[in-house]
């Protein structure tokens, strides 16, 4: 699922006073391993919804309560980095800064519902109605999450970061939209069982499809980061020295 992507520096040690690049570059690293290994784990939980694999339906909704828990870690976070950089800015917020914010909560909070909705998917609880709802609207939560992102695409700074970002963009809009659009007939009664199995199908697809896109946007993603903190360290290395 999508999470935030910025062209600013970030910050992402915490409790650190001062921005290291190496420490950026670790940070976002670990960032993104967690993210593409809850993006596998997805696309996992995803085959097993389809109705060949009935009988791991559950293995398939843990599956995506595990991956989504990884993306909460990845959302949270962003959403930390986000109030954290805040806290440290000097002068009243810009519109972009409120933006961020904007796009850090609908990430979170959309999360938050998808593990909701994964819980509700098992068998034990048989509660695919609440489930598919928390589904349809942590998806229009991605999705206007990934727009609000894809209005600072005009600080993008260089043409490979835009394209990146764009791409970012694309991937995690297109896999939302999928991921709403798959869950919408989850709230359906379905009389015939070979209707109800070939349209099941699809939906598992549609989820595939939506699952290989977020894991490409998560790559396009670190990719264009790791282009900002290259750019940092060499604005870094040009800075002349302090006079002694």
């Amino acid at each position: 699922m999508p999470h935030l992507f910025l062209n600013r520096p970030r910050n992402f040690d915490l409790l650190a006073k001062h921005e290291t690049v190496r420490k950026d570059l670790v940070w976002e690293s670990l960032n993104a391993a967690l993210y593409k290994t809850g993006g596998v784990i997805f696309i996992i939980g995803s085959v097993l919804f389809f109705p060949a694999f009935a009988k791991y339906a559950d293995v398939g909704a843990w599956s995506f309560i595990a991956g989504s828990v990884l993306y909460l870690v990845v959302t949270g976070h962003d959403l930390l980095e986000v109030f954290n950089a805040g806290r440290h800015r000097k002068g009243e917020p810009s519109v972009w800064d409120r933006l961020e914010t904007l796009a850090a909560l609908t990430y979170v909070t959309g999360t938050i519902l998808f593990i909701v909705g994964s819980v509700c998917f098992l068998k034990r609880y048989d509660a695919t109605e609440a489930g598919a709802y928390c589904f349809v609207v942590g998806s229009l939560l991605f999705v206007v999450g990934a727009v609000v992102n894809v209005l600072q695409i005009v600080t993008a700074g260089s043409l490979i970061k835009l394209q990146l970002m764009n791409l970012t963009a694309l991937s995690f809009v297109t896999g939302s939209v999928l991921f709403a659009v798959a869950s919408v007939p989850y709230l359906w009664t379905i009389e015939s069982k070979s209707d109800a199995r070939e349209l099941f199908s699809y939906l598992a697809f549609l989820y595939l499809t939506g699952s290989i896109l977020f894991l490409l946007g998560g790559v396009f993603n670190y990719w264009r980061a790791l282009l900002v903190i290259r750019g940092v360290a060499r604005s870094q290395k040009l800075k002349p020295a302090p006079a002694k």
